[in-house]
């Protein structure tokens, strides 16, 4: 999140990488209004948007996630921030991810991953071994598409 992360977002990030899905949406549920406070007090900043769409997806609120993961690829593009814009194509490939927006979410990581910088510390960085080993790609990990996107690069790397 742009600012400060609660740290009750980040207990509810370790519940469902844990498994505990019940627990994780009790977290997710007391960290939702700082990260609406954010969006409120900054409503054109991209990564405000980005951060409270992909509290959405966690909690499963599909719908809002979409809206607000397109409102921070609106607000920052590509086109105008080639570096901060593809992160924020990211984020939104990660919400679609996490929402079961398979067929959204694969072309975006595929272009992503020919995309100079699209690439951070964080949970939106699109890399061959974040899509490997992060357990937020775990919702698309068994789509046959995802996994031919991790084996390509993979065959790819060894040809180089």
């Amino acid at each position: 999140m742009a600012g400060l992360t609660p740290k009750i977002f980040l207990e509810g990030c370790t519940y469902i990488a844990q498994g505990d899905n019940a627990t994780a949406q009790k977290a997710f549920e007391q960290a939702r209004p700082a990260f609406e406070a954010a969006e409120k007090e900054a409503p054109e900043s991209a990564e405000r948007h980005a951060s409270l769409g992909w509290l959405y997806a966690l909690m499963g609120r599909k719908n809002d996630a979409i809206a607000e993961g397109q409102r921070a690829v609106e607000l920052k593009p590509e086109s105008k921030d080639a570096i901060d814009g593809s992160l924020m194509n990211g984020y939104l490939a990660l919400i679609y991810a996490r929402v079961g927006e398979s067929d959204l979410a694969i072309p975006l990581i595929d272009r992503l991953l020919t995309t100079p910088g699209a690439v951070d510390s964080t949970d939106y960085s699109i890399t061959v071994n974040d899509l490997k080993h992060r357990w937020e790609w775990d919702p698309i990990r068994n789509d046959s598409r995802f996994r031919k996107l991790i084996e390509n690069d993979a065959s790819s790397e060894l040809k180089q």
